[in-house]
Parts: structure tokens; C-alpha cells; sequence
């Protein structure tokens, strides 16, 4: 039996090297863990798929066969964005589903998003189970096939509604990731006048990598939107459940900004609860409570992000990342093309430019999400020790990493979850007060931790 590297299995997922963490052997051994937590939920059926990297057919084929075995019934709906593998879940009876996908991490990466019995599963969770015994079943599951993108479309069609009849041009960049296989036909779909840029799904990534998180993945759309004379660019990441959002002047939007966007939309029609992440602008959260809302604020990752919705069942969430999750007449998943369905339906029902509305918004003196390179072995400890030695004067949020807010901004530095870095961000109420917060931030970080190179990415 392959020994598996415990580090994979993380808070949110599970996702590693192929093929020296992750390989079709691990993929058997996940199987079994994932039917005795099936077996545990009393779910008899799940839906499994798989974005379009290199080695995501193969792990796809091992998971299929090996869940079967094990007598779980699988309908398999093949290459597809994990919003559509979240969908599919949605219409079982089971409300079960496995994604394979690397998501937006390089393209020798890949792993598994679950959900089981409607609720997320944590690595975590199945790291538990491995060692667990249990025999091949004597009767193995069925396994079927099904597509489930043209239900997808019909569904989201019938749920925007589009009130000006003008024809929007909309770039649509996949990267090369799977959004490729949906994005380009639903958008064309709701009516508007598609630009596609880099829809053929290639687990190479020739062109740039499938991450709208990082400024250095955008310049092609940010140059096609104005080329073009598009309204907006909608970039996804490699698994879709993302989006990021370049506006009609070829303006980066970020997605806490979005999130102020859609908050305004909803909260005017209806009154209810908005989470958002550690990383998100204070004015986020400013804007929530001056529409009567209420703003609820949560560690950062889809795993936390969906328990609080299951605790709280808010309006809308969100993350600095760009996953955004709508329950006020969706699914409440993290999908980025119907977010950026309703980016198209807010513009059509206000008849006005993304950048107007953009810059409607308070104005924002903050940084991208930074990165400090470290491992994986160590990051949860330096944030352990930043926080009990960091002698910055404001209010501590501590439900993930360290967030101090400033009477003149605020500053975060947190351990990413899925890869070996330290995230940072910082915001200021001005240009010099966002430079003095990074700033007083940076020198307590080598104080404290003089052996880390605190080189941002």
C-alpha cells in the first residue's frame, strides 16, 4: 500500500504533487475513506468530475472504479467546472459529489473538493477515515454517465433577468481552465456578444496561469477589454469558481469590491445577513450595516465560508479570493460564472457602465492579497508566534491569523491553506496611511521572525 503524505489533506480539500503526493494509488485509498463517510451519511450515490488538467482523466477513472467497488453508485458528468460538479450534487437525491481538480494551484497539482450529504468535507475529515477498514462490496455501485451543462444554462437563463435589450460585449478569459467548457456558451446564451480568450482547456496553461487573484494573470484581458471596447472582462480560474472582473476602462475590480456591488444589489430588494472573509475592506462591512444588513465576518476558505451558511443562511458571501456564493435565489455555491451572470444583470437593470458603478463605491487605498513564501511544515507557527508577540496597538481579530484594525485602516497576515505562504493584506484610509500600516507591519514581521525573507510574491 502507498504511504500517503499527510500534508494533502487540508482544511478545505485535499491537494498535492502529482504524481509523488497524489496518483492513482492515493486515489483508491481516498475512495474507501470517502464510502465509509458516504456509508457514515447513509448516501448511497454520488456525482464525481473532473477539470481538465493533464492528470485529472486518470485520478477521474481510479475515483469512479474504486467508489464503485466499494458499492457507492457514481454518476459521472465528465469534464466540467466544480460550480457545474456543485450543481449536479444539488439534483441528487444524495446531494453528494467529488470534484478532481487542481483548482487554481500549478499545473502539476491536483486533489479533490467534496461535499457529502449537502454539507462541505474537510481534508481533515478524510485523512481520519484512511486507515479504516472495509472490504470491496460484493455488489458494486452503477456507474453512469450524464451532461449536465445544458440544465445548467436553462436553469441560470431562467433565473437572470436582463430588463435593457442592449447586447453586452463581454471577454471571457478561461485561462485554459475547465470554464472553457461552460462559460463562453451560457454567456452567449444570456444574450450578450462573446470575445473568448484562451477557452481551450489545456492542463499546460500555455498562455498564462488560471488565477484572476494575481494582477500578473490579467494583462491580456485587461488589454482585449480595451481593444475590444468591451463592457467588461470576466476572468475565471481553473476550476471556475472563481471570477474575476475588469471593467468597461480596463479597471481591475476587487472581488471585496464586488462584493460591495452585489450587497447593494440584494440588500435593496431584501433584508438579510452578508459574510465575507478576513481579507475583505473594511467598507464592506460599513456598506452591509448602512443598508440595514448585517455583516457577519469568517475565516477565509469555501469550507468555512459554506458553514456559516449553513448556520447563518445569508443573503450572499463572499471572499477576497473571488469565490462568492449566492442564496438569495441560487444555490448558495461558489460559482464564478453565475456571478458573472449577475454582474451582466446588474448593469442590464441599472442601464449603466461597470465603471460607473465601480466608481459609485468608496474609494479603496488597499493592496492586492501579498504572499511570503515559507513551508507548509512551518507557516502555522510563525502566525502562532507573530500573534503572541505582535506589540501593533488596534483591535485583534484572531478567527484567522492576525487582523488589526486601525483607526486610519487595518492590516492581516494569516497561513494559506492551501499553499506554503504566508498571505498579507493591507488597507489604509489614505495612499501614506496604507504605506505606514504595510510598513509598521513588515518591520514587526522581521522583529518577530528575523529568519524569514519577507520577499512579497
Amino acid at each position: 500500500m502507498t504511504e500517503i503524505t499527510k500534508s494533502i489533506f487540508r482544511e478545505y480539500d485535499i491537494r498535492g504533487i502529482y504524481p509523488i503526493e497524489i496518483n492513482e494509488e492515493v486515489i483508491i485509498q481516498i475512495a474507501k475513506a470517502i464510502s465509509i463517510k458516504c456509508n457514515s451519511e447513509n448516501v448511497s450515490e454520488i456525482c464525481i468530475g473532473r477539470d481538465g488538467r493533464n492528470s485529472s482523466k486518470s485520478l477521474s477513472h481510479y475515483l469512479e472504479k474504486s467508489l464503485s467497488n466499494f458499492g457507492v453508485d457514481v454518476e459521472n458528468i465528465g469534464l466540467v467546472t466544480t460550480p457545474l460538479l456543485y450543481f449536479a450534487s444539488k439534483k441528487t437525491k444524495s446531494k453528494s459529489g467529488v470534484m478532481i481538480t487542481g483548482s487554481h494551484n500549478p499545473k502539476n497539482y491536483n486533489g479533490l473538493k467534496l461535499v457529502i450529504n449537502d454539507k462541505p468535507i474537510s481534508g481533515n475529515e478524510i485523512y481520519e477515515l484512511i486507515n479504516q477498514n472495509i472490504d470491496e462490496s460484493i455488489h458494486p455501485g452503477k456507474i453512469s454517465r450524464k451532461d449536465i451543462r445544458d440544465l445548467y444554462i436553462k436553469e441560470v437563463i431562467e433565473n437572470i433577468q436582463l430588463k435593457n435589450s442592449k447586447k453586452l460585449k463581454v471577454v471571457i478569459d478561461c485561462g485554459n481552465g475547465a470554464a472553457g467548457c461552460i462559460a463562453p456558451k451560457l454567456f452567449q446564451e444570456l444574450g450578450c456578444d462573446v470575445i473568448e480568450l484562451f477557452t481551450e482547456i489545456d492542463g499546460n496553461f500555455p498562455n498564462h496561469h488560471p488565477d484572476p487573484s494575481k494582477l500578473e494573470n490579467l494583462s491580456d484581458i485587461i488589454s482585449k477589454v480595451k481593444s475590444s471596447k468591451a463592457d467588461l472582462g470576466l476572468a475565471f480560474d481553473g476550476d471556475g469558481d472563481r471570477v474575476g472582473l475588469i471593467t468597461d476602462t480596463g479597471e481591475v475590480v476587487f472581488p471585496d469590491k464586488i462584493m460591495m456591488i452585489f450587497s447593494e444589489d440584494i440588500l435593496k430588494k431584501e433584508k438579510g445577513s452578508i459574510i465575507f472573509d478576513v481579507k475583505c475592506t473594511k467598507a464592506l462591512p460599513n456598506l452591509i450595516k448602512s443598508l440595514n444588513g448585517k455583516p457577519i465576518m469568517s475565516p477565509t476558505g469555501h469550507f468555512h465560508i459554506k458553514n456559516g451558511i449553513k448556520e447563518h443562511n445569508p443573503l450572499l458571501a463572499g471572499e477576497m479570493s473571488g469565490h462568492i456564493f449566492f442564496n438569495d435565489k441560487w444555490y448558495g455555491f461558489d460559482d464564478g460564472h453565475y456571478s458573472g451572470a449577475r454582474i451582466i444583470e446588474i448593469i442590464s437593470a441599472k442601464n449603466e457602465r461597470i465603471s460607473s458603478i465601480n466608481n459609485k463605491l468608496p474609494k479603496l487605498f488597499s493592496t492586492p492579497e501579498l504572499n511570503i513564501t515559507v513551508t507548509d511544515e512551518t507557516k502555522f507557527k510563525i502566525i502562532e508566534e507573530f500573534s503572541a508577540k505582535c506589540k501593533l496597538d488596534g483591535e485583534k481579530i484572531t478567527i484567522d491569523g492576525l487582523r488589526i484594525n486601525f483607526k486610519n485602516g487595518w492590516g492581516l497576515i494569516r497561513a494559506s491553506n492551501t499553499t506554503p505562504k504566508l498571505v498579507l493584506r493591507f488597507e489604509g484610509n489614505s495612499q501614506s496611511d496604507l504605506e505606514a500600516i504595510q510598513k509598521d507591519f513588515m518591520n514587526e514581521l522581521s522583529r518577530i521572525c528575523p529568519d524569514i525573507d519577507i520577499n512579497l510574491d
